[in-house]
């Protein structure tokens, strides 16, 4: 009996949404909870639920105010030493500088949460009033729309590489209305919050393509299809990758491991790769577009997106998600170091 109580609790579900790509999702949970109740995993389990059903049913103000509480107090943990959203500032701040951008540690922490806080608004007036109260807080500029159309047309597609800025899947409201966009994401591990994602993007009229627990073979065929259908696919491509396909690149003068499936994607339907960046100034948020890049070298595209979420970082740190991420954090400290 005792090792029949150490198994874990399954349960799955098959989600249809009409912002499915492929119409429907099935979402495997573990439910088992022990031995995890202090994990990021368990915590979102729990507050990411209530919030949503703030955004549904109480007045923004009252959505908000959970949060707003818990920014104050992460600023009064400002002073704490080993905090370590705050080393993670010092630590870029030090590397920012010497690529010639200047940033005080502590107003970056203050913008940072800023700019949480502000997204988390932006989300509930897309909820409670539509599309059209938030489309014009996305700047995307004529040039940079016409830019991709031409892509389109001249290659029959684009891959978009976007790293995890506060901004950026909110942003796709604004792309997709100037481009045919397919968004790629990872969904939650648990059905409620994947459903909640789910709803969210019903709403901002955003088609996406769930990876989580999906069939290779399958996911790559519809990336395909996508892009030979004329979209643009957009994906966060800023995840630190250790498995043994990984391309290493140089990021913040550190050698980096990322993933390479979009890179390789592009290469062999020899579709451009723009990288790409997301500003956050409060609701305000204005998109940025690198260079396109086509290449048959997978190593050179990584390369090519890679310096540019860098440069882009070190320009404006307080719009990247991933400053409050534990595995940047030990390699931004290690290249403020250097």
């Amino acid at each position: 009996m005792a090792s029949l109580d150490k198994r874990p609790i399954i349960r799955s579900e098959i989600i249809r949404s009409p912002a499915l790509f492929l119409k429907e999702i099935e979402v495997v949970e573990d439910t088992d909870s022990r031995g995890r109740r202090f994990s990021g995993t368990h915590v979102k389990a729990l507050v990411m639920p209530f919030l949503y059903w703030l955004v549904r049913h109480a007045p923004i103000p009252f959505t908000l105010a959970p949060l707003q509480l818990a920014a104050g107090l992460m600023r009064l943990l400002y002073r704490w030493p080993g905090n370590p959203l705050r080393l993670s500032c010092e630590a870029v701040c030090r590397v920012a500088e010497r690529a010639g951008c200047r940033h005080q540690p502590e107003q970056l922490y203050r913008q940072f949460l800023a700019n949480i806080l502000a997204m988390a608004e932006n989300y509930c007036r897309l909820y409670r009033h539509g599309i059209d109260s938030v489309l014009d807080g996305i700047m995307l500029t004529p040039q940079d729309t016409g830019m991709m159309l031409n892509l389109i047309r001249d290659h029959g597609g684009a891959v978009l590489a976007v790293p995890h800025n506060l901004g950026s899947a909110f942003s796709s409201l604004k792309l997709n209305r100037a481009f045919p966009m397919l968004l790629v994401a990872k969904n939650s591990p648990t059905i409620a919050r994947t459903k909640a994602a789910l709803d969210f993007f019903e709403r901002m009229e955003v088609s996406i393509l769930m990876v989580r627990g999906g069939s290779p073979f399958e996911l790559s065929r519809a990336l395909f299809a996508a892009l030979r259908s004329g979209k643009v696919v957009a994906a966060t491509l800023d995840n630190l990758d250790l498995a043994e396909n990984r391309v290493v690149v140089s990021m913040f003068g550190q050698p980096v491991g990322l993933a390479p499936w979009a890179a390789k994607i592009a290469a062999r339907l020899q579709v451009p790769v723009v990288p790409s960046y997301f500003q956050c100034r409060g609701r305000r948020i204005s998109v940025v577009f690198g260079e396109p890049i086509v290449t048959d070298d997978v190593q050179t595209a990584v390369q090519h997106y890679a310096e540019f979420f860098a440069r882009s970082i070190l320009e404006d740190p307080a719009s990247w998600a991933y400053l409050a991420d534990r595995k940047w954090h030990r390699l931004l400290r290690q290249a403020g170091a250097g």
